[in-house]
């Protein structure tokens, strides 16, 4: 799997196929692949914040999570949203046996993720779940579910941190960070059309949705005037 990069942050070349392929065989040759969703935010603070950068780059995969991600780095380079990777690990699941371990985000959310993808796809195995709250014993927990996968949906960055400091210890084959994918799916937070997501402005249907996130368009902006500098070059 070659990468390319953006503004110094590594974005996987793959398209979902393939990384679902992927995903199927560490899980069925137990070795372990980290998957990081890498998007616009992201990147700006990694250029700002040294121990950022350390962190993503320690990762296996890199997603382009974000339309401007994936245009910024280059036409060979498809967009795969963290969300729409976990539905499709869980798609996956139903047919190849793996087993899933949700941790992260609210009591209520997490099960009410777990309900409606279980919904979606009867024949997926959870093999366990946590909440983002009450977690010390986690590992544990994963590593006695004998999970296969593990989505950690603690924000940025601290389910990255996560997965860096424990990921090794439970055993699973695929750590991959959810940030608020759990709301997402639980129906608690609305996602954008998919006519909204294809023209790039599922950012401003968050916010329209969710006004604190207003605070987020500096580093958005940031991130437009630093790739159209890159590029002027």
């Amino acid at each position: 799997m070659k990468n390319t990069s953006v503004l110094g942050v590594p974005i996987s070349m793959i398209n979902q196929r393939q990384l679902l392929k992927m995903i199927d065989d560490a899980v069925r040759s137990g070795q372990q692949m980290t998957i990081v969703a890498v998007n616009a935010r992201k990147i700006v603070r990694a250029i700002h914040e040294p121990e950022m950068k350390r962190l993503l780059m320690g990762y296996d995969v890199f997603l382009a999570d974000g339309l401007s991600v994936a245009r910024a780095a280059g036409p060979m380079t498809e967009r795969i949203t963290g969300v729409d990777l976990m539905e499709e690990i869980c798609r996956q699941s139903a047919r190849t046996g793996a087993k899933l371990f949700f941790y992260g985000a609210t009591e209520e959310n997490n099960l009410a993720a777990r309900k409606k993808l279980k919904t979606a796809y009867p024949g997926m195995r959870i093999a366990g779940h946590c909440n983002g709250y009450e977690d010390e014993d986690v590992v544990e927990k994963i590593r006695e579910s004998g999970a296969d996968v593990v989505f950690v949906a603690k924000g940025t960055p601290l389910q990255e941190k996560w997965i860096m400091k424990h990921g090794k210890s439970t055993g699973a084959s695929i750590l991959m960070g959810g940030g608020g994918a759990f709301d997402v799916l639980g129906g608690k937070v609305k996602r954008a059309p998919g006519f909204i997501q294809n023209m790039g402005l599922e950012w401003l249907y968050r916010m329209a949705w969710e006004p604190k996130r207003f605070q987020q368009i500096p580093e958005l902006l940031e991130f437009r005037r630093l790739v159209k500098k890159e590029k002027s070059r």
